[in-house]
């Protein structure tokens, strides 16, 4: 073997051996801090065991299943109510229709009401003009009557003119 050979297995024996020292430095850096680490803040509670997890998994799981249920009563209230508001603008469309028509017949039942108010008081016209002709009449019996037959004549007279 050639001087330059040795020399570059040295060399190369050198840097690995440094490598494996720079590695072993570095675990047992590591090894030093996890202590270190360990000794200021130890665990106080244990971590979660597989039995907790399975637990809370069937716990949730029941949780779902109820929700799943409110829901689904929920969704069924909602239909009733919308069937409900279904139902009440159905009938508030009929009572406008209603009142459409009743709006319709007391406009007529007004007008039919002031026609009859016209005609009573034409007849009441006519009533009290026929209550005064009769007080007329009665007061030209009554003066015919005291004053004797000769007023009787002019009564057949002023009759005639009527």
């Amino acid at each position: 073997m050639s001087g330059d050979l040795i020399h570059r297995l040295a060399r190369r024996a050198i840097v690995l051996g440094a490598t494996v020292a720079v590695v072993g430095m570095a675990i047992g850096t590591v090894k030093v801090a996890a202590d270190w680490r360990a000794a200021d803040a130890p665990l106080d509670v244990a971590p979660v065991g597989l039995d907790t997890i399975n637990a809370q998994l069937v716990s949730e799981r029941d949780r779902t299943g109820a929700l799943t249920d409110e829901i689904g009563s929920v969704a069924i209230q909602i239909a009733d109510l919308q069937a409900a508001l279904t139902a009440a603008n159905g009938q508030v469309a009929g009572d406008a229709k209603s009142a459409e028509s009743l709006e319709a017949a007391l406009a007529a039942a007004q007008r039919k009401l002031k026609t009859l108010q016209g005609q009573l008081k034409a007849a009441q016209e006519r009533l009290s003009a026929l209550n005064r002709a009769a007080a007329r009449q009665a007061a030209r019996n009554q003066a015919a009557t005291s004053s004797g037959g000769e007023d009787r004549e002019d009564e057949e007279d002023e009759h005639d003119d009527d």
